[in-house]
């Protein structure tokens, strides 16, 4: 009799933690959180936020001074020269810097899926 109270407990015990995993491992808003944003979207990385911009399939960031870039392996000035920017957008009193004016460049990392 002890035995069978035994057994039975564990497999009351089993079927509650395999319940628990099959409905935690299954739930929509799990598989939501995991779900990349679509389109255009601002995402804070690295301690940065930078701009997607599904157009030009690339990262934007700025420093608050001048726009930057990201071609997959480094942060470069961003000359206005792609989709971002033509539309919806302010620049006010910005002008790009010219070519031989030097710009620290941005070291953190962009979010890559």
């Amino acid at each position: 009799m002890r035995n069978l109270k035994l057994y039975l407990v564990v497999a009351v015990a089993g079927i509650a933690l395999t319940g628990t995993w099959a409905l935690t491992g299954l739930t929509p808003s799990a598989e939501a959180a995991r779900e990349e944003p679509r389109g255009d979207h601002w995402r804070n990385h690295d301690g940065h936020w930078s701009f997607w911009c599904e157009a030009d399939k690339r990262w934007y960031y700025t420093d608050g001074t001048h726009w930057f870039f990201h071609d997959g392996k480094a942060w470069e000035a961003y000359r206005f020269d792609k989709h971002f920017g033509r539309e919806g957008f302010v620049h006010g009193e910005y002008k790009v810097p010219d070519e031989k004016v030097k710009l620290v460049l941005p070291r953190h990392e962009v979010f890559r899926r």
